[in-house]
């Protein structure tokens, strides 16, 4: 049985994706960056431990409403054995997945990227703040689905 620390998810999510997509809000973040969009997820004794096949029902039961799942935080990078996992249960039933994450993309390890149709990756920093998206603009952000060929 493989366990996550979650903050929560957002099942209709339609601002981090394109289309529809249900968000996994990671717990934990060792960055702490000035202005984060999520502070209150940094702390690692928050959240709850779930079990990863628990989420990946919740996301099979309403599946046919979504295009994407969004792997957010906190940190996502924090919990790579789970992440990893999620991400490859999220790819065999056939949905796009989405990974934000403050490392820098290439210290992403090839096979977090191999599971990843789009990344957004870079630290948040408040000075270089967009009003947009990306958040940041020291951000990268690597779209994966460009590179398969139809």
């Amino acid at each position: 049985m493989t366990t996550v620390r979650i903050a929560g998810f957002n099942d209709l999510n339609t601002s981090d994706a394109d289309g529809i997509a249900f968000s996994i809000f990671f717990q934990g973040c060792h960055r702490r960056c000035p202005g984060c969009h999520n502070p209150e997820l940094q702390s690692f004794d928050g959240g709850e431990e779930m079990d990863i096949d628990e989420i990946i029902q919740r996301i099979q039961v309403n599946q046919r409403f979504y295009d994407a799942v969004v792997f957010v935080g906190g940190e996502p990078m924090d919990q790579p054995d789970a992440l990893k996992v999620l991400l490859a249960a999220v790819k065999y039933i056939g949905l796009r997945t989405w990974l934000y994450t403050g490392h820098n993309v290439l210290s992403i390890s090839d096979d977090i990227i191999d599971l990843c149709d789009v990344i957004i990756a870079g630290e948040y920093r408040q000075d270089l703040h967009t009003g947009g998206f990306p958040a940041s603009s020291n951000q990268i952000v690597l779209d994966r689905r460009k590179e398969k060929v139809a």
